[in-house]
């Protein structure tokens, strides 16, 4: 006998097992009928909610993005150098935990070049407030005008998701990038 849950949670459920199940073995390999058996409901009750697998991708991505945001956020509000902010940042478990290999292989395929888009934007949405304050304070360190740090943290973080797809960008290179971008010296 199936349970009556309210829609926000029954919801929320298909989310969080979408998200293990992502997780684990990309989308690609995930159906919804894998989905729905993990939270016990009817296949219908998915497209209640979700149109298309792709939404349930970007309901997934954006749970990931929001927890970025809300760890970025805690980073630009603490103690430290731009620069040993922009370590923290670049070096949380945030990035592993959030974007597992098989999710973000998945991602990063041809076809699927839209979600990956639909991904770097809200990931920028939530992370560059928290971002332009490491900028700005970057740039204010060095005594230069702050006034254009939210167009830098968004033009580095789009640029670093954009090269980090096609393999062109690691971690240690985003922070250099982002030392440059605040006239911070690059840890060694």
């Amino acid at each position: 006998m199936r349970v009556v849950k309210k829609p926000e949670e029954r919801k929320a459920e298909m989310v969080a097992a979408a998200t293990r199940l992502f997780v684990q073995q990309g989308f690609v390999r995930t159906s919804v009928a894998e989905i729905v058996s993990e939270v016990d409901v009817a296949k219908g009750l998915f497209y209640y909610y979700f149109t298309t697998k792709d939404d349930m991708v970007k309901a997934v991505v954006e749970g990931f993005a929001s927890y970025l945001g809300s760890e970025a956020e805690k980073i630009a509000g603490g103690e430290g150098t731009a620069q040993e902010k922009i370590d923290r940042l670049l070096a949380h478990e945030a990035w592993a935990r959030c974007f597992s290999q098989p999710l973000t292989a998945d991602l990063c395929l041809p076809q699927h070049a839209a979600l990956y888009s639909d991904m770097c934007d809200r990931v920028v949405n939530h992370m560059r407030p928290a971002v332009a304050r490491i900028v700005a304070q970057g740039l204010r360190e060095q005594g230069e005008d702050d006034m254009r740090a939210e167009q830098l943290a968004g033009v580095g973080m789009y640029g670093v998701l954009m090269m980090a797809r096609r393999g062109e960008m690691h971690m240690k290179d985003a922070a250099g990038l982002f030392c440059r971008l605040t006239g911070a010296p690059a840890a060694a």
